[in-house]
């Protein structure tokens, strides 16, 4: 197989540090994610390799206005956030709810038995089969199904039953729709009709999840963290990295 050759730069813009990765593509994308350990969050631009510097400048001069709101509304996010944590400093979301602090493993085994019960029941209501249900340490997918194989983040054991709900439903949809077309959207519509809300629920407290799930390594530091799977670059106009 033909590797894929990227290469990758930084330059800064209105004093902000951008990655810029040209690697084969048709068009120029951004994405922004929180960053582990600083304030700032970090921007990534994608481009085709004959992207000249030239272009990549106008293109961020374009979305600069974008780019400018995502930013200032992580910074937003994150004090917001910090005063969260303080007010519960001896504590942890499990299932949407504040609990005396627990620690990862057991988290995991929580989700991880909440999570495989309710994918048995839904897996026999849509009609497919799955033959595996993993939890894993993933920062930029809530979930995943390859070769008919569930991945669920840790972050799910934070949030309430509903979104689990709702991914696991998600997930099962790709075993029939490979993709995220029409019909997909339809099938998890079938069985799942708040799906829109709590999707928007899930990415609106993304920013919590995270910081709770740093806390918890930091307070484990004896536990390697999983490698997460990478994801794909979103388009403008998405602020997280979820397929969702």
């Amino acid at each position: 197989m033909k590797s894929v050759k990227v290469v990758q730069k930084s330059l800064v813009f209105e004093g902000l540090g951008i990655i810029v990765s040209q690697k084969p593509s048709k068009y120029m994308r951004i994405n922004v994610r929180p960053s582990r350990g600083s304030s700032q969050p970090i921007i990534k631009l994608t481009c085709p390799p004959n992207a000249t510097d030239e272009a990549i400048m106008e293109f961020l001069h374009t979305h600069r206005a974008w780019i400018s709101r995502v930013c200032d509304r992580f910074m937003q996010t994150r004090e917001n956030t910090w005063e969260v944590l303080q007010s519960h400093s001896d504590e942890v979301l499990l299932f949407g709810q504040w609990v005396s602090a627990l620690s990862l493993k057991e988290l995991r085994s929580r989700l991880h038995e909440y999570a495989l019960q309710r994918a048995n029941i839904f897996a026999g209501s849509m009609g497919v089969c799955f033959s595996k249900l993993a939890v894993r340490t993933s920062r930029t997918r809530f979930g995943s199904c390859t070769h008919d194989r569930l991945s669920l983040s840790i972050l799910l054991a934070f949030v309430p039953k509903e979104e689990i709900d709702y991914v696991i439903i998600h997930e099962l949809a790709h075993i029939v729709h490979k993709n995220h077309s029409a019909q997909f959207w339809g099938l998890v519509g079938v069985h799942c009709p708040q799906w829109k809300s709590l999707r928007q629920s899930l990415k609106s407290r993304y920013g919590l999840l995270i910081a709770l799930l740093d806390k918890l390594e930091q307070a484990s530091p004896t536990q390697a963290p999983q490698a997460s799977p990478q994801s794909r670059n979103a388009d403008i106009g998405s602020q997280l990295l979820f397929e969702f």
